[in-house]
């Protein structure tokens, strides 16, 4: 069986790499797929940056087409040069520049806000939310205004209340000689939900811009939780330069309801910076790619012909199946009915054995154990020769004081079996021996004087049973005329009935004081022991060793045992 074992071995280890391979193989795409969710987050950060900043031209752009506007070149050199602002100056341009707005081709501004070279507002229009009756007011000390009153195009992110725009300032400049800044225009678009939706299109993502720790706006309705802010917590700590957050950043698992989503962040350039503005790019994070997914996704074209070795599938198990059935025959079937012929040989007399040297391994030993107990019954069978030829005594007729005893002469004995006699010779029957008695033929009248009684058999020596009482006497057996006719023919010995029981009592109580003593001299205390206890422990333990098949009697000694005193129960067994 050793080859067959060596092949199961095999095909269990192939099994289980088989089964490893199974379970590795898809921790491999679950990391490439994770990787590719890492880059596609980091390129839509990228292009949300990119996005804004194209953005940003674009405005600039508008506001440079603004600022050459003769009519508001004019507008802000009067508002300039006068004390205070009043309505009719601030309505007129209102009003012109709603025209210009109106005439913008492509992305209109929401909004757009003129400023005099005093950096006060002379009038705001638009429908982004811009109170358009609010006129007068400085605004200088903004960065983006600032620069415009410089001579500078900028472009900027605001925050007005928990709304971001995305706004751009450019100076107004009379030309006629000589050349003087009269003024910045400001034009603004919203941060809308359509400007976000527009961003993530292409990427498959989401994007959520916020400002002070709460959503300002987002491509979905899916809202992150606080992990979010606790990300942009330990970004903002970070000294780095805001071109490299997206890809220093690391995607985190972030949570929606019962979602999952994996996430990026981060900081906003410009004056919103300053109020805490970021955004965040997630995706959904899918399900672990385990064995049972893996399957899951698996399609049937997968498992066509194309596509899989179904071939060299087949052939394999094939070949493994008949090299293990091979192996099987030849280690397991062939030796069996070997072994199951021999032992039908056997059986019909033909030998006196099986043969070991035809078997090895296991089937050997199995021939072995019954040649063992071939032996054993051979054995048996010389010795139960030995005790008939014992009891059937000399075959020369002597039957010693047989005649002293007034019964029926018994039969002539037959003769006993020769010496290379066998009870296990096939085909010799044994004689039948009968040892009955002869039917009695009527005795012959008595004589006056009875005949003398017959002499006793000699009492056997029986054995000495233990030192006190714990041997049941059974009764003697009933005898009658026959078996003292066979004893004394055979020369046995009529075992005679046992002696009296020993005093129990007195050996108890023996027992008893022995124990009593050693603990005293143990230092142990005997308060609670009392002879009642101790003797129906005794009986106890007697009772349950005499159960055994074997036991005679029982004997008690006691010894100490780790400084203290202990009692032990020996069976004795019949010899």
């Amino acid at each position: 069986m050793f080859w067959s074992k060596i092949w199961l071995f095999l095909l269990a280890a192939a099994a289980a790499i088989a089964f490893t391979i199974a379970l590795l193989l898809p921790r491999p795409a679950q990391r490439a797929r994770t990787d590719d969710d890492r880059q596609r987050l980091v390129v839509a950060c990228d292009v949300v940056n990119i996005q804004l900043k194209s953005a940003a031209r674009v405005q600039i752009d508008v506001a440079s087409a603004f600022a050459r506007q003769a009519e508001l070149v004019a507008a802000l050199d009067r508002a300039g040069g006068l004390e205070t602002i009043d309505e009719a100056t601030s309505k007129a341009a209102r009003e012109l520049a709603a025209q210009t707005i109106a005439g913008v081709s492509g992305t209109r501004p929401d909004f757009a806000i003129l400023i005099d070279r005093k950096g006060r507002v002379l009038a705001r229009a638009g429908s982004a939310g811009v109170d358009e009756s609010l006129y007068g007011d400085t605004i200088a000390g903004r960065f983006l205004v600032d620069d415009a009153l410089a001579g500078y195009l900028r472009d900027d992110l605001w925050q007005v209340g928990k709304r971001l725009y995305r706004v751009a300032g450019s100076p107004v400049i009379k030309r006629d000689p000589p050349v003087t800044y009269v003024g910045a225009v400001v034009v603004g678009n919203a941060v809308s939900k359509q400007f976000a939706e527009e961003l993530m299109k292409p990427l498959g993502a989401t994007v959520g811009f916020y400002v002070k720790g709460d959503l300002a706006i987002s491509s979905s309705a899916t809202v992150l939780d606080r992990e979010v802010l606790t990300e942009y917590a330990k970004l903002a700590a970070s000294p780095a330069d805001l071109d490299t957050d997206c890809k220093s950043s690391q995607p985190f698992i972030a949570t929606s309801g019962k979602q999952r989503l994996s996430a990026v962040v981060a900081r906003l350039p410009g004056e919103a910076r300053y109020d805490d503005a970021f955004f965040a790019v997630y995706l959904e994070q899918q399900p672990p790619a385990g064995l049972g997914r893996t399957l899951d996704q698996v399609r049937k074209d997968d498992l066509s012909f194309a596509n899989f070795p179904w071939v060299l599938l087949g052939l394999g198990f094939v070949g493994a199946l008949a090299i293990g059935l091979g192996l099987m025959v030849f280690e397991h079937d062939r030796p069996v009915r070997r072994l199951a012929a021999d032992a039908v040989e056997l059986a019909k007399g033909k030998g006196e054995r099986l043969p070991e040297e035809r078997h090895g391994g296991r089937l050997g030993s199995v021939a072995r154990s019954v040649n063992i107990h071939i032996d054993k019954l051979a054995r048996e069978a010389r010795a139960a020769r030995r005790d008939l030829d014992q009891l059937l005594g000399p075959a020369d007729g002597s039957f010693g004081s047989l005649d002293a005893i007034d019964v029926p002469a018994p039969p002539p004995r037959p003769a006993p079996p020769p010496a290379e006699f066998r009870f296990s010779s096939p085909g010799v029957k044994p004689p039948e021996l009968d040892l009955a008695p002869a039917r009695p033929t009527p005795p012959p009248a008595r004589p006056a004087t009875p005949p003398p009684a017959p002499t006793p058999p000699p009492t056997p020596r029986t054995k000495t049973p233990p030192p006190f009482a714990a041997v049941p006497t059974p009764p003697p057996p009933a005898k009658n005329l026959d078996d003292d006719i066979l004893a004394s023919l055979a020369g046995a010995r009529v075992p005679a009935p046992p002696p009296p029981e020993p005093d129990e009592e007195a050996y108890f109580r023996s027992v008893f004081d022995e124990f009593v003593a050693l603990k005293a001299k143990c230092g142990e205390p005997t308060a609670g022991l009392t002879y009642a206890k101790f003797v129906d422990k005794l009986r106890k333990n007697q009772d349950e060793l005499m159960a055994k098949p074997g036991t005679v009697g029982v004997r008690f000694s006691v010894y100490v045992k780790d400084g203290k005193a202990a009692l032990k129960a020996t069976p004795v067994k019949d010899a």
